[in-house]
């Protein structure tokens, strides 16, 4: 008896293994991480993941989700057979970003039962030809003035020249002030220039906020946006309301 059982033991065992990992498809790509590296500000990138399915049941592609508006994604098939393979091909729309290091998503979801979400990360330095130093406006007025100046520089990193223009400000309590009508910027130059705000005296005001809009003759870079936060008063003052922080573009 004992023989008999120490005879049918590894059939028994590989019997119960062949159960316990048996069933069920698997997702598999070739990698979950692009990075583009240099992106010029504007454009339009690809990239084809390759999806394989390991085991030995159909994987069904339930959904593509995106991390954001900018980034799209396409399935080739939505069914695949065991072993078989397909391809998501991801575009990252670089329009309205910011300049500098960025990361985006797209989340795959599909009937693995070991993983139903997996993640795939698209990563690129975006690189914007014109750009405004410092970014966002932030000052403190010991009193309060009609019109204030301040320094910014706007760079262009491109080889010819553009024409940069203030269109306006989104605010109600501020406006430009008499700026200059047009700057010219050179090709691989940086312009300095004092830009003029005219702040709205209103009883009991203690700060100014909105966003100023420059135009360029840029082919991509039609606009830029320059959040500014004026304050007046010394330091923190526990009577001074809060003002909300300067938008910022997602």
């Amino acid at each position: 008896m004992r023989l008999r059982i120490l005879v049918m033991l590894p059939a028994l065992l590989c019997f119960l293994a062949t159960i316990c990992t048996a069933g069920g498809p698997s997702i598999h790509f070739d990698k979950d991480t692009h990075d583009y590296g240099r992106v010029l500000y504007g454009d339009v990138v690809t990239q084809e993941f390759i999806l394989t399915n390991t085991g030995d049941e159909t994987l069904v592609i339930e959904k593509l989700e995106a991390s954001c508006g900018c980034t799209k994604a396409v399935k080739g098939s939505s069914e695949v057979p065991p072993k078989g393979t397909t391809k998501i091909m991801a575009a990252f729309d670089t329009d309205g970003l910011r300049n500098g290091r960025t990361k985006k998503t797209i989340t795959v979801h599909s009937n693995d039962p070991e993983k139903p979400e997996v993640k795939l990360a698209l990563l690129a330095d975006v690189v914007r030809e014109i750009t405004v130093d410092p970014p966002r406006l932030v000052t403190r007025l010991a009193k309060f003035t009609e019109t204030i100046s301040v320094p910014i520089r706007i760079a262009n990193s491109s080889d010819k020249q553009v024409v940069v223009r203030i269109k306006d400000s989104q605010s109600d309590t501020s406006n430009p002030g008499p700026n200059a009508k047009a700057l010219v910027v050179k090709g691989r130059s940086v312009v300095p220039f004092n830009l003029k705000l005219a702040l709205k005296n209103e009883s009991g005001r203690s700060y100014w906020t909105g966003r100023l809009t420059l135009l360029t003759d840029h082919p991509k870079e039609k606009e830029l946006d320059v959040p500014y936060l004026v304050q007046l008063g010394q330091g923190d003052s526990a009577s001074e309301p809060k003002p909300p922080p300067p938008a910022v573009e997602e």
